[in-house]
């Protein structure tokens, strides 16, 4: 009797295997095609943002209908870090001390202030940067992928909302070209 129960549960756990290791793998590689997916378009359009100079509400709802994909949804990180020069001087008070020196300084604006801007009044609106700014984004999923379910499913707990697919990608102004 209990071999018979031993074969049973061995038989029982190669179906679920058998059933459970194809489902996973292929929802992970659609992780893996969203997440190529992704970092190919974010670079598409911070590359087109960084050598324009600006960006336009078109520009971000193309970016965010590509990123569109399956049941994956996004949250979208961008900044904007505005370059500023302060000058040094010895007493602040006193205009003739000037040292002749600069501070570099980076004034952030987020996603919040640069839609504000996009999407107030109307018209077509530039939010326009300068050369030597530096603009990022950072996109990340904010839902379980299917990958993920499985996992925590074959594994018995529930995982925690950590995202599986990230992709920062930034970099310096290159022109202004508005």
């Amino acid at each position: 009797m209990g071999n018979n129960v031993g074969l049973l549960f061995i038989s029982i756990f190669a179906v679920v295997i058998m059933f459970f290791v194809p489902s996973y793998q292929m929802a992970q590689k659609q992780d893996d095609l969203a997440q190529q997916l992704v970092y190919t378009e974010t670079v598409k359009f911070v590359d087109a943002v960084r050598t324009k100079g600006y960006l336009t509400a078109d520009m971000l709802e193309e970016f965010q209908a590509k990123i569109e994909v399956g049941s994956y949804v996004f949250r979208m990180e961008m900044v904007h870090e505005k370059k500023m020069y302060t000058p040094v001087y010895r007493n602040p008070q006193d205009l003739a001390s000037f040292t002749g020196e600069y501070l570099v300084q980076y004034d952030e604006f987020h996603t919040k202030q640069i839609n504000d801007y996009l999407y107030s009044g109307s018209g077509d609106k530039r939010y326009k940067m300068s050369e030597g700014d530096f603009f990022t984004v950072k996109v990340e999923n904010i839902n379980k992928t299917q990958a993920n379910i499985l996992l925590d499913f074959f594994q018995g707990i529930a995982g925690g909302d950590s995202p599986t697919i990230v992709v920062p990608y930034g970099g310096l102004i290159l022109n202004e070209n508005y």
